[in-house]
């Protein structure tokens, strides 16, 4: 928990940073109200018994909207940056909690007339106040093992000009709410649902200017990143010699935590304004994988050291990198090398998937969250990042 308090004051803190950097007048702020009713799905078997999916959110954004001075405001179309806050009910599923969620947000415009535009959202946060899994309280909803979540949003949404002052908004958003392992089960909830707006813009609304996007000079970067983390761990199934019933479930669930950590150095290379491809090399070092879980003689859950001497795990990522000024979103689906599949319950497969976001405070230094997981849909770990941007130089 202390780790998510003190990512959401770093992001606050790079907002703030940010605003001073493009140096936005306050008549530029904007605020708006929001209303969502839609479904979540049935991802997992709890959540397919339940007869009525229906749930309803409440949002209030805070944000600053860009004047198209800069090259990466028009590249990316205008774009807004800001804060905001959602509290969601779940109507006749109300035991599963009181959520709300406190999040960054970016979009813009896909294309804009005087009278309307078309734009694209996305957010990223932490949710809290779920309802989370508890035997000894008899709640057996896997959904979520832990009352925080992370928050994401991606929507798209048409805006009619009401004036020079207000936006009505009408638009389809996809919501994902997951804790990243780091409270196990954590089966995560998906949810879609169509979004009305009203945005007020505390000036008279300005168009981006016209002008044509500009040359640019493509850059080539090289960064070193150390990386820590924690994962909740479980044992899985039972072991030969035993049936299900000898599985004492509390303990099961009690598990354990397992420490993350690794240095790894990346190369980019621009390709285009947005976006970079390159390549990474890794060595880290994953608890869990050096421990395993057995039951006893008895039957009981025990934890223990798999090999007589500790492992490191070396690894080898391709890299996309889109840049928006000194944001970053990273996609880097990654190969472990060397690494042994001795138990198929609890080896993840040697193949796995990054995604992460990155921030640059001053000229070279780095920090980050990133989601590492397998099988494209199974929560590993959240990676905390910190990095040192060691040069960052001109294509010839």
């Amino acid at each position: 928990m202390k780790q998510i308090y003190l990512y959401i004051l770093l992001f606050v803190s790079g907002f703030y940073n940010s605003q001073n950097l493009d140096t936005i007048s306050r008549s530029n702020l904007q605020t708006s109200v929001s209303m969502q009713f839609g479904k979540f799905l049935g991802t997992n078997d709890y959540l397919k018994t339940l007869t009525h999916r229906e749930f309803i959110g409440a949002s209030a954004e805070l944000t600053v909207q860009t004047d198209g001075s800069q090259e990466w405001h028009r590249r990316f179309g205008r774009p807004y940056y800001g804060g905001g806050i959602v509290a969601f009910n779940y109507l006749k599923n109300s035991d599963m909690g009181s959520p709300f969620a406190v999040y960054g947000t970016f979009g813009g415009t896909i294309k804009e007339t005087p009278a309307h535009s078309w734009n694209y959202e996305t957010s990223g946060g932490f949710a809290f106040n779920w309802t989370p899994y508890d035997i000894k309280k008899g709640y057996l909803n896997q959904t979520f093992g832990s009352s925080v979540s992370i928050y994401i949003n991606f929507g798209v949404n048409y805006k009619y000009y009401l004036g020079k002052h207000f936006d009505l908004g009408l638009g389809l958003n996809f919501n994902h709410f997951s804790n990243g392992a780091l409270k196990l089960p954590n089966k995560g909830m998906n949810t879609f649902s169509p979004k009305l707006s009203l945005t007020y813009h505390f000036d008279e609304r300005e168009f981006a200017p016209k002008d044509s996007l500009s040359a640019f000079d493509k850059y080539s970067t090289l960064d070193v990143n150390v990386f820590g983390g924690v994962r909740h761990s479980i044992f899985y199934g039972k072991d030969p010699g035993f049936e299900d019933f000898y599985v004492d479930m509390i303990r099961k669930f009690e598990g354990k935590y397992h420490q993350n950590w690794g240095i790894e150095t990346v190369y980019h290379r621009q390709v285009t304004y947005k976006s970079s491809l390159g390549l990474g090399i890794g060595l880290m070092y994953d608890e869990d994988y050096n421990n395993k879980f057995y039951q006893d003689e008895n039957g009981v859950i025990q934890s223990t050291k798999r090999f007589q001497r500790e492992q490191l795990l070396l690894n080898i990522f391709p890299s996309y990198r889109l840049s928006i000024s000194r944001f970053a979103i990273q996609i880097q689906p990654g190969f472990y090398i060397f690494k042994k599949t001795i138990d198929r319950r609890y080896d993840k497969t040697f193949f796995y998937q990054r995604v992460g976001f990155q921030y640059t405070v001053g000229k070279n230094f780095l920090i980050g969250i990133g989601l590492r997981s397998f099988k494209f849909h199974k929560a590993d770990y959240i990676e905390w990042r910190l990095g040192y941007r060691i040069f960052n130089k001109k294509n010839s």
